[in-house]
């Protein structure tokens, strides 16, 4: 029994019905009218005729792994089902919250099967936060897995270290699976991100007061992208101190600095004048300085969404960002996050590991006149935040932008 099921209101798409199925790990989804009376109920065999039934039935094959092996096996068939769901018609939004979805699933079924190994363990003493581009349902081919663990405060601390070893065997499966952790240590088997609730709490408040100590914007914007996949979704109490960023216009002057520091850029005369093929970081110099201005604009407007269109029309219409610059950076990302998808797939089909580093003289002509256009339009925002910052105080920076 549960006292809150899993529903979507009758006239939702089939793929947004499914992305929530997936997102609560559910049997079935009640179907609802705009009054909340129940209309139905549907279940993943309901989905056979839509363009998402690749990703039901690998849901589905991946939630009932038997073993370790098993689901590393299906895992692989991950990029299959992509390139079937774009061919399909699905949106290429709609194709990366699958995937991310997927992505929770295997995290999911990991967590069981490597902790049914270690019975003396109790595996409902967590809650396992996906962070960063998972966090935000924005993962591609090339994310890392970046995860963090909020243990219940009865969990005595000399067990945490043990913990630590079995989430380390969980990130172990997640790599044969092709999916790669954070190289800079954002895992659950890294003590920095395996702590108490209370321990998560008291962070998150020194963070808020001394930002600048111990990678507290670092960790701010990490934490505020993290979403519960596994455990109880009410646990972790970092997010709900971060939801007081606003009366903290210090740390959000700082955090805007931070998320200013990555600039969209298309070239360097370096790498112009040193005659190699020119490459571009689509992630680094286009996609990442989108979603930094997006969580920050969220932040200051007290919006806890956390896909990046979401925040940016959240924030539609503040002083820092005004309508039409948020309508165009949601029109951008979305360009940014359909040509990075397609270029992975095909670096994979081509047998390269999919990356974010593309080469520019091997993209159309068209995509490159996107692309840079892209990176001129994010710039041009960036450099009027950074105008407004300097010359409006920190308490107008959330006014409405119209009268």
């Amino acid at each position: 029994m549960t006292s809150s099921p899993p529903s979507v209101m009758s006239g939702s798409s089939a793929a947004e019905a499914l992305i929530h199925l997936f997102d609560r790990d559910g049997e079935f989804l009640l179907v609802t009218d705009p009054g909340g009376a129940l209309r139905g109920v549907v279940a993943p065999r309901d989905f056979a005729v839509s363009p998402t039934t690749a990703g039901v039935s690998l849901h589905e094959q991946l939630r009932r792994a038997a073993s370790t092996d098993e689901l590393v096996d299906r895992a692989h068939r991950t990029p299959e089902v992509l390139e079937d769901l774009l061919a399909r018609g699905l949106a290429t939004g709609r194709v990366i919250a699958v995937y991310s979805s997927i992505l929770d699933t295997l995290v999911r079924r990991a967590i069981g099967l490597i902790f049914a190994e270690h019975p003396e363990l109790d595996v409902d003493a967590f809650t396992w936060l996906s962070l960063g581009s998972n966090g935000r349902r924005e993962a591609v081919l090339s994310s890392d897995v970046d995860c963090a663990v909020a243990f219940d405060d009865r969990v005595p601390e000399a067990d945490i270290p043990v913990y630590r070893a079995v989430f380390a065997e969980v990130e172990e499966v997640l790599s044969r699976s092709g999916v790669r952790g954070d190289r800079h240590g954002a895992t659950a088997s890294h003590p920095t991100f395996a702590r108490t609730n209370a321990q998560w709490r008291a962070a998150a408040e020194e963070w808020l007061a001394t930002p600048v100590a111990d990678n507290g914007a670092m960790m701010t914007s990490l934490l505020v992208d993290g979403r519960p996949i596994h455990g109880d979704p009410g646990l972790p109490a970092a997010t709900a101190v971060f939801g007081d960023l606003r009366r903290h216009p210090g740390t959000m002057r700082l955090l805007l600095e931070e998320s200013l520091a990555s600039r969209a850029r298309m070239r360097s005369w370096r790498k112009v004048l040193s005659g190699r093929p020119e490459t571009f970081s689509i992630k680094a110099h286009a996609v990442l300085p989108v979603v930094n201005l997006a969580r920050w604009a969220a932040l200051a407007v007290g919006s806890p969404a956390l896909p990046t269109v979401e925040r940016l029309r959240a924030a539609s219409g503040s002083q820092m960002l005004p309508s039409d610059r948020a309508e165009t950076l949601v029109e951008v990302f979305g360009l940014l996050q359909r040509l990075r998808l397609r270029y992975q797939l095909l670096q994979r089909q081509s047998g390269d590991r999919p990356s974010d580093l593309l080469t520019l003289d091997r993209l159309s002509s068209i995509d490159r006149s996107l692309v840079a256009e892209a990176v001129r339009e994010i710039a041009a925002i960036q450099r009027r935040m950074t105008n407004v910052a300097h010359f409006v105080p920190a308490e107008g920076w959330v006014a409405a932008d119209r009268p």
